[in-house]
């Protein structure tokens, strides 16, 4: 497939398991990595895939890995189902961004709210769905603002968006084609992402930036004041 990033084949946790039977698809997940980094012989980039529930986990993991095997960067799986709870999250992260000066990956995470944030503490790279999933709810997503059910909307005509797709249709073409809707909101996170970049190339304040960034919504609001305390070490 000429593929140039690796990820270990991992066993993903379940909020809904034992704690048991989450430490048996920990270690699971580890053994597979070491046999891929055994198995690896190539130029391509190979990160190894970690889980964990708990900081301390994900960070022990990862000296474990850095020991026992050799990984270009690793890869934190395991949030999606714990993605509301932002302080957890945010702790996670960053004890793997702590554990590692490697190339750090986020697996699931990736859209308006956890762009941003996973910017700012330091991931290098994540993936998600959520463009997609937003669009089959009919959720559009505002640049710097977040996502907007679109059956909210009345008596709009024209899209509040430059994208290739929103300047040239109208709010009832977008509102009744997902596959538009799915295309716009990935412009949407693209946007985002070099917002972030261009605030970072050009020596602007990060947190003041994320500040005005998410002062509109409470729930974006506290979850960034966590991961900036965090980031600190207020916590």
């Amino acid at each position: 497939m000429d593929a140039d990033i690796f990820g270990t084949v991992d066993v993903p946790l379940s909020r809904d398991n034992r704690q048991a039977k989450n430490q048996r698809r920990i270690s699971r997940s580890i053994d597979l990595a070491l046999e891929a980094s055994d198995r690896h012989d190539g130029e391509e980039i190979l990160l190894g895939s970690v889980h964990g529930y708990d900081p301390e986990t994900v960070r022990n993991t990862i000296r474990y890995l850095e020991r026992e095997g050799s990984f270009d960067g690793y890869a934190v799986g395991s949030l999606v189902p714990i993605r509301t709870d932002y302080e957890k999250v945010t702790k996670i992260i960053l004890s793997a961004r702590r554990a590692t000066e490697k190339h750090l990956h986020v697996y699931g995470l990736g859209g308006v709210t956890y762009q941003p944030l996973l910017l700012y503490m330091g991931v290098d790279s994540f993936d998600s769905s959520a463009f997609i999933r937003s669009a089959g709810n009919r959720n559009y997503l505002i640049p710097g603002f977040g996502g907007e059910p679109m059956k909210n909307v009345e008596n709009l005509s024209l899209l509040p968006c430059a994208c290739p797709v929103c300047s040239t249709r109208d709010f009832e073409e977008v509102r009744g084609d997902r596959d538009l809707l799915v295309q716009h909101n990935l412009w949407a996170l693209a946007l985002e992402l070099r917002r972030f970049r261009y605030m970072v190339a050009a020596g602007e304040d990060l947190e003041s930036y994320l500040d005005l960034r998410f002062q509109g919504n409470e729930v974006t609001k506290r979850a960034f004041r966590m991961a900036k305390q965090q980031v600190r070490r207020l916590t």
